[in-house]
């Protein structure tokens, strides 16, 4: 019964579908990522909204969450409307008692999606008394999360701008990593924490783009779950021999992994560090690569494509993109001084003078 149960998931074209017939009365009936017909508001106008999942309600409404799911520093609300986070408690996932407390029209998550996500999503709704919207996480089914999202939301055409930018933008990225062959694809180190020692190896869903845009992922660990970041040591890097460092400090302006990897003697005799190969990864106002796994991501495949491989992927003048991204995804008009400050991967060492 359960390998027949994990066919009907796989077989589902993960999809919501899209354009149903409302009901007469004030609800109507909506077939999640799962497959879930749910009964839902015919208009849904507060959300409470799960980590991953934020970012692209976000993008169709400023206002509808009813929750935060993370704390922003200034330089992050710089980009983010006061609507999003201004009167919003911190409450997260499995939060019960905060959910009824906020009293919204539906829960969203995004996962991926398994039988036992299913299982938990049923049993919250019970729970709840609340209607839960299960999204596929799935970075490459993005355009299909999007497309449902727009429907359960009524903003199908903010769906097809949406989904406009993807195919445009990412879609070739997707196809060019395939032609790029296993000798030729570059050794990426991950550093994250603050101190560089912390990763996440190939597979996992922190370190996603790596695979994805035919890089080399050099850590050979265990794949934690939840939030990853396996400790490692300064003698590991050097055996793995990195030629590209990336680097995520957390979302803070003091960029502390950057700087310890520029300035500790631990680091020195790295040929990345040698060579200039060490890369901040942008993270204004969410990281562009990860932290979290979320719709942040489609800017972050397109900038790591411009730093590895720009003979492969060919993606010209970054700041258009990027001011073009944040203006549909964030809502955010940017200048190009902006866009320059954003996108630098690698500041200047006076930085860290």
């Amino acid at each position: 019964m359960k390998k027949l149960f994990l066919l009907l998931i796989i077989a589902l074209p993960l999809a919501c579908n899209v354009g149903q017939k409302q009901n007469t009365g004030a609800t109507r009936i909506f077939t999640d990522m799962a497959g879930r017909r749910i009964e839902i508001p015919a208009q849904v106008k507060s959300v409470f909204a799960g980590r991953h999942p934020i970012h692209a309600l976000y993008a169709f409404d400023t206002a509808n969450v009813v929750n935060r799911v993370f704390n922003y520093t200034e330089t992050e609300k710089r980009y983010l409307k006061k609507s999003f986070y201004e009167g919003k408690p911190y409450a997260l996932e499995n939060a019960d008692e905060e959910i009824m407390h906020l009293k919204p029209d539906i829960v969203l998550y995004a996962e991926t999606i398994t039988p036992s996500v299913v299982e938990e999503m049923n049993a919250l709704q019970e729970r709840l008394q609340v209607p839960v919207v299960l999204l596929d996480n799935n970075f490459l089914n993005y355009k299909s999360t999007l497309t449902c999202l727009g429907d359960l939301l009524g903003k199908p055409e903010k769906a097809a701008e949406l989904v406009d930018f993807v195919e445009r933008y990412v879609d070739p990225i997707l196809e060019k990593s395939k032609t790029i062959p296993e000798e030729a694809k570059k050794r990426i180190y991950y550093a994250e924490g603050m101190n560089g020692l912390k990763t996440d190896p190939s597979g996992s869903l922190h370190s996603l783009l790596i695979d994805v845009v035919g890089g080399c992922n050099v850590a050979k660990t265990e794949v934690l779950p939840g939030k990853g970041m396996t400790n490692v040591s300064a003698e590991q890097i050097y055996t793995w021999q990195p030629e590209i460092i990336l680097v995520w400090s957390g979302n803070f302006d003091g960029m502390d992994s950057y700087r310890e990897i520029h300035s500790s003697p631990v680091w020195g005799n790295l040929e990345a560090v040698k060579s200039g190969k060490v890369y901040q990864v942008p993270w204004r106002p969410f990281g562009w690569i990860d932290r979290p796994p979320g719709l942040n991501r489609l800017i972050g495949i397109i900038w790591l494509s411009y730093i590895l491989y720009p003979e492969v992927y060919q993606i010209g003048d970054l700041k258009p993109i990027v001011q073009e991204f944040f203006l549909k995804f964030y809502h955010y008009e940017m200048s190009d001084e902006e866009a320059a400050e954003l996108i630098n991967p690698h500041p200047p060492l006076s930085f860290l003078q």
